[in-house]
């Protein structure tokens, strides 16, 4: 039944990035955010699935990609993931699919518009699904009653 529920919860978070991509003048919708959503429904306890590390780290690696981009240093990529990950141990907020965020970011030469959409946007709006189903949905389809 986990896996299920895992599912739905996945579902549920995929269909408000849509959703909100379509309404939203930016994006959020982009590859690193199906690692996300594995994280935040399958391993909801992990502490890279907290939302202040998964957040975080969007920031750190939204922030390091566009540092990496308007300084063209060569292999930028790699660049950009090895910074992000010692400023995510530093700051005790590691979140594995930020890393590939930053690659992606510089990948793609993202301005800075990138700091914001779509990885933090999509991060936020997953966060924000996840507690909302685990809230609600959640006890229901497990048969748990909610804690008063």
């Amino acid at each position: 039944m986990d896996s299920i529920v895992a599912g739905l919860g996945a579902a549920c978070g995929f269909a408000a990035l849509h959703l909100a991509n379509d309404r939203a003048p930016v994006g959020f919708l982009c590859p690193p955010l199906g690692a996300v959503a594995v994280l935040l429904f399958c391993l909801p306890g992990a502490p890279a699935s907290q939302p202040k590390a998964v957040v975080g780290a969007h920031v750190i690696a939204g922030l390091v990609g566009y540092g990496v981009v308007q300084s063209a240093l060569p292999y930028g990529e790699a660049i950009a993931v090895v910074l992000t990950i010692t400023a995510m141990s530093a700051t005790r907020m590691v979140h594995p699919p930020a890393g590939a965020y930053a690659f992606l970011y510089v990948n793609k030469k993202m301005g800075p518009m990138g700091i914001l959409a779509p990885g933090l946007a999509g991060s936020v709006v997953l966060v924000a699904t996840q507690m909302a189903f685990n809230a609600t949905v959640k006890p229901l389809l497990s048969g748990k009653k909610k804690k008063e």
